[in-house]
Parts: C-alpha cells; sequence; structure tokens
C-alpha cells in the first residue's frame, strides 16, 4: 500500500500525543500570540489563498509540483509529475479525493479520513494564525533533543484531530510536525524561510512516514520554487479530475470481459496477459496496486525507475521501485499505460511449482476503471468497463455501503455484537483479521489473545497473531455463526490499524458471489449456487520454499498441540512430498489446501527428507 504527503498538506499537523502536563493557559495565549507574530500577524486576514510552486522528489523519482490552498475555507489541489506517473490529491465541498499512482480518482471518505481532514484543511489554511477559528489550544512542556530546547504546542479543530507542532523558541516558527494518519505517522520538517509579501514561508519541506513498529514507509523533499499570494480563490485550480474512464478499450466489441479465477490456498489468481504475451496468473487485491515481481519484470524485460520503500501486512517495509505496461489484458478488456510497482517478492511467495509462477498483483486500477464481479461459482471474473456506453448495470443482493481512508475499500460490520470498520481485502487468504486496539475497546480482547498461536504476515513479514472462533460475525443482511478471527499485533502495520476494527477476506467473501462498485460505492453479497462454507480443521504447520531447494518445504512453524506436532513434525524438517505429491510439483497454496481450511478429520502425509512418513488428521484447533 502507498501513501503520499505533500507540503502544507500537514504544515502545521500534528499527532504525536505524548502524555504531558498541560503548561497554564496564560503560557498558551503567549505562545500562540509569539507564533502569530512570526507568521506576520494580521497580514493573513487581507489573503484569499496561496499557490506554491515547486518540485517534488520521492523515491528518487522528481518532477513539477504544484499546491494552491484557499485559506478562509480550507479546500485545497496537490498535484505532482515525475517521469513515471501523476498523481493529485485535494478537498472540495464534496469532501477529500486522491488520484494517486492508479491515473483515476476516487474518494476519501471514512470516519478516519473525515477527522483527519478537518484537521489538516484546518492547518493547510494556516487557522491557527486565525483567532477567530474554532480550535482547542493547549502547550506542552518544552522538549529537549540533541541540546536544542523545542516548545511545542497542540491544537484541536472543531470535529479534528488533536495536532501538535514542534517551534524553534528563537524564530517562533515551526520546526517539524508530526502526527498520526491511519497505522502510520508522518513527520514534516520545514526550512529555508523566506519572506512572501510580508509572510514567512518554508522554500523546503521534508515529509517521511513510519509505520506503529518505527520502520519507514516513505519520504519525498519539496522544493517551493516560488509562492503566489491571491486575492481571490482560483476555483477552478480546486476541482477535482472528472474521473472518466479514458485509457480502457475492449476487444471483439464486448461489452463484460471474462476471465478464469480460481482460489489456491484461499488466493485469488486471475489470468493476465501482459503488452501481448500469453496470460499469467496474478493475484486480484481490493487491498492493492498494480504489483510485478522483480523476477517476472526481469523476465518480461521492463527497465524500473525509482527507488522507495513499501509497507503492509506486518511491521516491516520492503523496497519499490516503478515501470509502464503498455497493456494489462484480463480477457476482452485492456489497459492502457499503467504504472507498476516492482517489489522483490520472495521465491516462496510466487513459485507454484509445476504451474507458472504468480507475476503480481492487480488492485485499485482495476477496481476504478471496473464494475468487478467475483463468480465463485463459475470460476471466473467478470469487468464491466465505466465511461463506454451505459454505466454497468445495479446488481441484486445484499449491497453494503464502501467507504475509503486511504486505498482499500472499507465496510461497517459486526464481531461479536460490536459494530466497527473492517476493510474488504480479496488479497486477504484466510480469516478474518481482528485488530487488538479495536477489540481492547470493545472487551473482546482477551477471548482471541487466548487462541491458537499462528504464524502470519505479507509484506512486512511474518509476526505471531492467535485465532479464536468469533461468537457471531455479521455483514450487511448476513449473520454467519461459522467464523475464526485472527487477533494480530500493535505493530503489525496495515494489519495492525488502530483506526479500524479489522480486515475481511476470502473467509467470508468467498462464500458469496462478490460484486463490487466502486461509482456506486458499493459490495454487493450474492448467494452462491450452492453451499461455501469454510471450514477450519488443520494440520497446524507453516512450511515455505526457498530458491535454493526448490523440491522440498522447510517447517518454519509447528503450532502446540497440533495434529503435525503430535505426529513427529518439528521446526527444521523438510517435507518433499505431500499425499504422494511431489513437494517440487506443488505450491504454498496447494500445500496451504492440503492442511489447511478443511473438514475435520481429512487425512494428510507427509514424507520427510529424512525419510520418515507422518500420518495426521486435521483438527479445529481454535477455541470457541
Amino acid at each position: 500500500m502507498s501513501r503520499s504527503h505533500h507540503p502544507l498538506l500537514g504544515l502545521l499537523l500534528a499527532g504525536a500525543l505524548c502524555p504531558a502536563l498541560a503548561v497554564a493557559a496564560a503560557d498558551t495565549h503567549a505562545l500562540l500570540a509569539g507564533v502569530r507574530q512570526a507568521y506576520g500577524g494580521a497580514r493573513w486576514n487581507d489573503i484569499a489563498a496561496l499557490r506554491a510552486v515547486g518540485k517534488e522528489t520521492a523515491d528518487e523519482l522528481s518532477g513539477p509540483w504544484q499546491m494552491t490552498v484557499d485559506l478562509r475555507t480550507g479546500h485545497f489541489a496537490s498535484r505532482t509529475r515525475n517521469e513515471v506517473f501523476s498523481s493529485a490529491e485535494g478537498t472540495d465541498g464534496h469532501g477529500r479525493w486522491r488520484e494517486d499512482i492508479t491515473g483515476l480518482v476516487h474518494p476519501l471518505d471514512s470516519d478516519e479520513a473525515r477527522t483527519v481532514g478537518v484537521t489538516e484543511d484546518w492547518l493547510r489554511r494556516f487557522g491557527f494564525l486565525d483567532a477567530r477559528s474554532p480550535a482547542d489550544y493547549r502547550a506542552l512542556p518544552d522538549a529537549q533533543e540533541k541540546g536544542r530546547t523545542w516548545q511545542r504546542i497542540e491544537a484541536t479543530p472543531a470535529g479534528g484531530r488533536t495536532a501538535t507542532l514542534w517551534i524553534d523558541p528563537a524564530t517562533h516558527r515551526v520546526d517539524r510536525a508530526t502526527w498520526p494518519s491511519s497505522f502510520l505517522v508522518v513527520t514534516q520538517r520545514y526550512s529555508d524561510y523566506r519572506v512572501v509579501d510580508g509572510l514567512p514561508l518554508p522554500f523546503r519541506i521534508e515529509t517521511s512516514s513510519a509505520n506503529l513498529a518505527g520502520n519507514a514507509d516513505g519520504s519525498s523533499v519539496d522544493v517551493v520554487e516560488h509562492y503566489q499570494v491571491l486575492g481571490a480563490s482560483p476555483t477552478a485550480e480546486l476541482r477535482r479530475p472528472d474521473g472518466k474512464v479514458r485509457d480502457v478499450s475492449m476487444a471483439n466489441g464486448a461489452r463484460t470481459a471474462t476471465t478464469r479465477l480460481r482460489l489456491e490456498g484461499g488466493i485469488v489468481l486471475v489470468d493476465v496477459g501482459i503488452d501481448g504475451r500469453p496470460p499469467m496468473p496474478f493475484i486480484l487485491d481490493t487491498g492493492g496496486h498494480a504489483i510485478l515481481t522483480s523476477d517476472a519484470a526481469k523476465l518480461l524485460g521492463f527497465e524500473t525507475k525509482g527507488n522507495g520503500v513499501s509497507g503492509g501486512s506486518g511491521s516491516g517495509t520492503m523496497s519499490t521501485s516503478y515501470t509502464k505496461v503498455h497493456d494489462t489484458a484480463l480477457g476482452d478488456a485492456h489497459v492502457r499505460d499503467l504504472t507498476y510497482t516492482v517489489l522483490p517478492y520472495p521465491f516462496g511467495f510466487y513459485e507454484r511449482g509445476n504451474d507458472a509462477p504468480i507475476a503480481g498483483i492487480l488492485g485499485l486500477e482495476m477496481f476504478e476503471r471496473f464494475a468487478i464481479t467475483f463468480d465463485y461459482d463459475r470460476g471466473e471474473l467478470r469487468l464491466s468497463p465505466y465511461d463506454q456506453g451505459e454505466a454497468p448495470a445495479a446488481m441484486n443482493g445484499d449491497a453494503v455501503a464502501l467507504r475509503f481512508t486511504d486505498d482499500m475499500p472499507l465496510v461497517t460490520a459486526q464481531q461479536d455484537g460490536h459494530a466497527g470498520t473492517f476493510g474488504v481485502d480479496t488479497g486477504n487468504a484466510g480469516y478474518v483479521l481482528t485488530f487488538p486496539q479495536w477489540a481492547e475497546r470493545q472487551g473482546i480482547a482477551a477471548h482471541y489473545a487466548a487462541g491458537l498461536p499462528i504464524p502470519t504476515g505479507g509484506v512486512g513479514g511474518l509476526f505471531t497473531a492467535h485465532v479464536a472462533h468469533a461468537r457471531q460475525f455479521a455483514l450487511g443482511q448476513q449473520r454467519l455463526d461459522n467464523v475464526a478471527a485472527m487477533l494480530t499485533r500493535n505493530d503489525a502495520g496495515a494489519t495492525g490499524n488502530p483506526s479500524e476494527a479489522g480486515n475481511i477476506g476470502q473467509d467470508i467473501l468467498s462464500r458469496f458471489n462478490v460484486h463490487f462498485d466502486y461509482r456506486r460505492q458499493q459490495m454487493v453479497l450474492m448467494p452462491r449456487a450452492k453451499s461455501a462454507e469454510w471450514h477450519y480443521g488443520m494440520a497446524g504447520f507453516r512450511a515455505e520454499k526457498n530458491q535454493d531447494h526448490p523440491d522440498r518445504f522447510d517447517v518454519i512453524n509447528v503450532m502446540p498441540g497440533s495434529p503435525a506436532q503430535q505426529a513427529g513434525l518439528k521446526q527444521g524438517d523438510a517435507i518433499v512430498a505431500a499425499n504422494g505429491k511431489p513437494a517440487a510439483t506443488l505450491s504454498f497454496g496447494t500445500l496451504r489446501d492440503m492442511s489447511a481450511h478443511l473438514p475435520e478429520g481429512t487425512p494428510l502425509s507427509l514424507t520427510l527428507a529424512d525419510g520418515r512418513v507422518l500420518r495426521m488428521k486435521a483438527r479445529d484447533l481454535a477455541p470457541r
């Protein structure tokens, strides 16, 4: 998952919410008065808007950047372009929006996005300089860092999030700001202040973000070439893009494209053609973007540009670069000139034994261009393009509203009788994820914390979570009694998000045929032709391949009290066959199909490299 932050977006925004005793109210007013004077005092009252023009550098890619802010409403638009892609974001009368690497626009309209947006808009228009702006202020004790003293002040705009600034006592100007945004903490540093029409403004802004484990998750540097102080709001500059799809074509006069869909170890795979080559398997992930594995990009002959980092499930991050794909084809649907992120996924992620390796991931790019139906009964994916003739028809079924904090669609669901905001993640191959901060607030964390310890993770690496059966799960009008949920960790990156309740994956979604329509901002759950209940019997181990030994799975975890442990399997063992099938012919997903999410009593035999044959039967290990 990528996120962008731009100068003036958080110029005075913060959220380092460190516990501290409040300083006297008189000190608060004196500190605020000093800051207002340092930024030009009453001069701000005569200005309608501010335009900044310059260059942005992020992930070793550079290009022109422009930000325009209406200082009276907080409405803004920021646009940047580098040698690979362009992006934009803003706020208008309809709320927040973003046009990112996908090339198309979507709203940022969840409760979290709205709350953060109130504060960002308030700060972007320098609301702290206007004594009439509604906000509560509180001075914090001075902070010491590297031999220097910094003054700090908190401000909470009405309906917004508390913000904290670090102020240089010598100049009374903001030196830096930090704030929490979803599961990230963002830091901006401001320097090279120059006076423009009586207003001191920073000409260099360095922005970085880190997840709650402290690992970097992106950075950028914005260098302003010039500011313009405006007496009237340039309304045309503040309009969001129209969002029309102009880069899709449909072959053979088709109105709907169809491609093969299958689940492998809970992973949704679809066939995708890249630049006219034969179709390759891609994961279709509502929580992701267009991605190529490094090996696939090399095999296909793509050159890459840039060098950044990306986070996701787990606390760690992974290096990123970018490339442009001329034609992306799913059946008769073709998308021109998509930007792909290139990630160095490990061998065990994409290797599939005798079958073609996974080449990458498709995500938001597809859902912004097509209404998409996952028809698990027929094993096919159907795509109906937007803005080509008649709009895709509304689907009959249980329609659930979608909202966005970032790129992943969010829904309201109930777990154990408690309502919360859950991500809808077609890339989640297993259990419902339950985030610990929300579970603690609802008083249900202890039930799951006592559950089965199990390794899980993704881009950010593996971590130990705990699985137990939910008492009930409700999504839309559906009430599901046979659901197991996995309690994650506070430092698990996107899968430990304090602003959300959890994440819904294939455990829930594949029980229905599912239709996504981002234009209508809804997901529709439709009954399947036959029951698709998930089972929770498992052997109780995790094993992965590595490139040095593709003929075996190395056991990296054996769960306590599991059938695998009782049969004698140990961490460090090597599996060379499962149910008589050579490991060299199996993928991680097919081994998972043999060893997890099974009816209780399903047999499994494992042949180890030392000649032992272990026999076991799947059993549900999660407490109820």
